[in-house]
């Protein structure tokens, strides 16, 4: 029995044994006309269309490598990817929190320390205090002047509640593409992650235990990361939190930590609100 290409006929044991047969076709792409054509993994192909089409693939990595490599790069990274209930928050910046006494002053330099802390020595942050303090506010701020002032690191900001619910959402539809392993492969992945709001399902009651859920999600992302540098907000301290959640987790947060107090911070909502009018 013998495989006909065109008006070629191909033994199969010649196929078997060489893995491709040089044609007599030739390729009609303009400039190719004396290059034979080749039967090749059960596809004709032309040698030199597949040569340039690699050169081309190859290109366009190197091309996307350098893009991903560069401050632009970065900040496309952090924009297309963070996962955020409104993505108007990452406009946010430490240059525009609003301070209005040495408390508030003290809070917003040690928000731009801390951003050349965690390019020097990966560390971890935790910022904990009252709801509307600008927490979130100052760790999308931190992200993007490490992204500025760092050569090499991605930085992520993630909702925690947010992200849990993505993940709750794809176990109930099969056709979802960004289930939990992606989101777990791109939290790993970050060079420097924030999650914004850990706790924030028991923050209103702290005698409720965190679901095995939350718990297993958060302690994964956070065991793929050792080494690297994660920065979190809650309205909980890391006291109350350690009495919520897996001592694993809290060990993880605890490594390598700076904290930054947000209580006695005023609530920043209305200030807020009275900038967009």
């Amino acid at each position: 029995m013998a495989m006909k290409m065109g008006s070629v006929k191909i033994p199969d044991e010649q196929i078997e044994r060489t893995g491709y047969i040089e044609l007599s076709e030739c390729c009609d792409v303009k400039g190719h006309e004396k290059v034979n054509m080749i039967h090749f993994h059960s596809e004709i192909i032309c040698p030199r269309c597949f040569l340039i089409d690699r050169g081309q693939e190859f290109a366009y990595k190197k091309t996307m490598e350098h893009f991903d490599n560069t401050a632009e790069g970065r900040r496309s990274f952090f924009y297309k990817n963070s996962i955020v209930h409104n993505k108007n928050i990452l406009d946010d910046g430490i240059k525009n929190y609003v301070n209005k006494d040495e408390k508030e002053s003290f809070i917003k330099r040690q928000a731009n320390q801390v951003a050349h802390d965690v390019i020097a020595d990966s560390r971890n942050v935790f910022m904990y205090g009252g709801a509307g303090t600008g927490k979130s506010h100052l760790l999308v701020g931190i992200l993007k002047n490490v992204n500025e002032l760092s050569t090499e690191k991605r930085c992520l900001f993630v909702s925690v509640p947010k992200l849990l619910s993505n993940i709750k959402k794809s176990f109930n539809d099969p056709t979802e593409l960004k289930g939990e392993a992606y989101y777990m492969k791109l939290l790993s992945d970050a060079d420097v992650l924030g999650l914004d709001d850990i706790g924030a399902e028991l923050s209103m009651n702290t005698t409720k235990q965190a679901t095995d859920f939350t718990i297993n999600t958060l302690y994964n992302v956070l065991n793929a990361r050792e080494g690297k540098s994660t920065l979190f907000t809650s309205n909980l301290t890391i006291e109350q939190l350690g009495n919520l959640m897996d001592e694993r987790i809290i060990s993880r947060i605890k490594t390598n930590v700076i904290y930054m107090d947000f209580n006695h911070i005023s609530d920043k909502r209305p200030i807020a609100y009275k900038l967009k009018q």
